[in-house]
């Protein structure tokens, strides 16, 4: 395809990822403006509403202004000053972030890389700008220099993404860098045991969200029917909590690193616990009530990452290369563990929840760390003798047969 003709598609794909992040908060608000409301409330109010909190996915902050009535309703006590709310819904950048990465693949796969991502780019944030500027209302009113900047940062981003999970199946973009051979080794392989150390500690991560969210269901329900929100007001509030589970993965990968996280004035890190009154929020009844040395052991989490990294990328360069490569592997892991903590985390009103989330520098050092020695103790693990029959096995038929003993005849 020629060049016109990508950043075409690209602009149109930026333009439909727009309409579909914005419609997933907006299409059951309009149900319920339309069935609860029947139609007599002002729709625009749930465009507005259904904005900010796509904007605040994408970590736009919203200066918002409360009368006293309304704060009493959210239980903030009486009237309370402007003030600025920062709490990215994680699950809504990712849906950008994954139409982002879609859009770069398409744009690398046609060779027109420029071409699609500036267009795509371009169109993304045109549009958040103008809806975010649709959306300014004496209550709530986003930020209006972040509105395009940070959705179309996200965009960007995917379409990165997307162009580099392009070259790397095509193995060309190594030797495109010019750097030295040992310098190219150990940037690869950091590359890649971090990439799988990450990975596999958000995997158990994630996991144990879901374990959670299956043990603690009585709870979740609990707190759901204390909201008597209805079946409609229940569907978007189910909506609003899948967009945070990110969020809680993101929360519990820094669990395991050791620091923990804040909501409000909660504070949950392995081993302790210090309890406070939150709001009946159904997804804040995974939360624990309590700490125990045992949990201490959650912090082997990220460690056992980084080993089985190390043992599955185990490379026969030197030791002082590959404890070059373990170094490495750790700053990216503690880079994007921190980045994620802190994009994770933000503040939603004073008082009660003022502070939640991670703190994103000290998670990066605790996870960096923790992954240098894991992927460091898997690069020293001896070679198993059945993984390296394995390796050297030959695939027939779709099976891994076993090598030929040493001597052994041919086929005939």
């Amino acid at each position: 395809m020629n060049r016109a003709t990508v950043a075409s598609l690209a602009g149109f794909e930026a333009l439909i990822a727009a309409a579909i992040g914005i419609g997933v908060a907006l299409a059951p608000l309009s149900i319920v403006w339309a069935v609860q409301f029947h139609m007599a409330a002002d729709w625009t109010e749930f465009w507005r509403a259904s904005v900010d909190a796509w904007l605040l996915g994408h970590g736009v902050d919203l200066t918002v202004s409360l009368d006293k009535t309304t704060a009493v309703a959210l239980g903030l006590g009486g009237a309370i000053p402007p003030f600025t709310a920062g709490f990215a819904a994680l699950g809504i950048a990712f849906l950008t972030f994954a139409m982002g990465t879609r859009t770069g693949q398409r744009a690398a796969e046609a060779g027109q890389v420029l071409a699609g991502g500036i267009s795509a780019v371009a169109v993304f944030f045109v549009v958040a700008q103008f809806v975010g500027l649709s959306a300014i209302a004496p209550l709530a009113a986003p930020v209006w220099w972040q509105a395009g900047i940070l959705p179309a940062l996200v965009m960007a981003l995917g379409i990165a993404f997307g162009v580099g999970l392009d070259r790397a199946r095509g193995a060309g973009l190594p030797g495109r860098i010019p750097l030295p051979v040992l310098a190219r080794t150990v940037v690869g392989q950091s590359l890649r045991a971090g990439t799988a150390a990450l990975a596999i500690a958000v995997f158990v991560a994630a996991f144990t969200v879901a374990m959670l969210l299956f043990t603690h269901f009585g709870q979740v329900v609990a707190l759901y029917e204390a909201l008597q929100s209805g079946y409609l007001g229940g569907t978007t509030l189910t909506l609003a909590q899948l967009a945070l589970l990110p969020n809680a993965v993101v929360w519990q990968l820094a669990w395991f690193a050791g620091p923990g996280f804040s909501v409000g004035a909660m504070t949950v890190t392995p081993g302790a616990v210090h309890p406070a009154t939150l709001p009946a929020f159904p997804l804040f009844g995974i939360l624990p009530d309590h700490g125990s040395a045992g949990q201490y052991a959650g912090v082997l989490v990220i460690v056992l990452a980084g080993v089985l990294a190390g043992v599955l990328l185990r490379s026969t360069e030197a030791l002082s290369t590959r404890a070059l490569a373990a170094v490495g592997s750790g700053i990216a892991v503690g880079i994007a563990a921190g980045l994620l903590s802190w994009w994770s985390g933000g503040t939603v009103a004073p008082g009660v929840l003022e502070r939640m989330g991670p703190d994103g520098l000290v998670v990066g050092l605790f996870a960096a760390l923790e992954s240098a020695i894991g992927v460091f103790l898997g690069e020293l693990v001896p070679p198993v003798v059945w993984a390296g029959a394995f390796r050297r096995g030959a695939r027939v038929g779709g099976r891994v047969q076993p090598p030929r003993a040493a001597g052994s005849g041919g086929d005939g």
